[in-house]
């Protein structure tokens, strides 16, 4: 997210007074875009590159790619809503529009109302890939699904802030975002479900130990982007790998963090 980012740069300009961190937003593969056509110095990515940025990274081995963390994604409801816990097929039920009410669920008769991110964002990418299309639960299954896509009435959101105030006042709602973000921004306002990738479970939240140990499914590492050709490139990234920059990263509460990692939101930096 990009007020993660924004804490990171702050320490950073704040370490030294020769080279200033600028940070924008737009997400994911804006970020990558504005880092082919020389607009921006790095680029934050939450998805693989592989699945949605290879077309603009044509010549992608002059890229480094350096992971700073991992993000569980957390599933979330109205707190009004009784849904303890939710697997795989069940979401991607509701994401393609075949669940539409939550009494299919054992809920109340009462409409679902799927939330997405928009087409920018890294977080919308996986989960089109990994939950809608099935791909958690091989390739088999995925192939079968590959082509599924939402469901035309879902609605679409620009960004977190956006979705809880949406799942907050609509007792329908039902979306995804970062864990940092459901947790710290999310507090009193959704409640995080249990996720499993089949009926049988185990279900689980997105604790630390359970994202730390692979068992909660729904985990993405984040990433800077760019071309390794000049020194304040590596400084910052240097940084962000760095004690003083985990812990400028972890004060903020955004984050859930693996050893020596740091977990940010989607979004770009830009480095200058």
């Amino acid at each position: 997210m990009k007020d993660a980012i924004q804490l990171l740069a702050t320490g950073f300009n704040k370490k030294q007074n020769k080279l200033e961190a600028k940070v924008g937003g737009g997400g994911s593969k804006a970020g990558i875009e504005d880092l082919t056509l020389g607009r921006i110095d790095i680029a934050m990515t939450s998805n693989e590159i592989k699945e949605t940025h290879l077309e603009a990274l044509a010549d992608i081995s002059k890229y480094e790619k350096v992971e700073i963390g991992y993000d569980g994604l957390a599933i979330v409801v109205n707190n009004q809503n009784p849904l303890k816990q939710i697997h795989l097929s069940q979401y991607a039920q509701i994401l393609s529009g075949k669940i539409t009410n939550w009494k299919e669920l054992g809920g109340p008769d009462m409409a679902i109302l799927p939330v997405l991110r928009n087409r920018n964002s890294g977080t919308e990418a996986y989960v089109r890939e990994h939950v809608l299309r099935r791909k958690d639960l091989g390739e088999a299954i995925y192939g079968a699904f590959k082509n599924t896509e939402y469901v035309s009435t879902a609605t679409v959101k620009r960004d977190n802030r956006e979705i809880l105030d949406f799942v907050a006042n609509n007792a329908g709602a039902i979306a995804y975002m970062g864990v940092g973000v459901a947790k710290s921004e999310g507090k009193g306002k959704v409640r995080i479900v249990e996720y499993a990738l089949t009926k049988e479970g185990p279900f689980m939240l997105p604790t630390v130990e359970n994202i730390q140990k692979g068992q909660y499914r729904l985990a993405r590492a984040l990433s800077l982007v760019y071309v390794p050709d000049n020194a304040r490139k590596d400084a910052f990234v240097a940084y962000a790998l760095s004690e003083e920059g985990q812990k400028q990263i972890l004060e903020y509460e955004y984050m859930q963090a693996a050893p020596n990692t740091v977990v940010v939101i989607e979004k770009r930096n830009a480095g200058k």
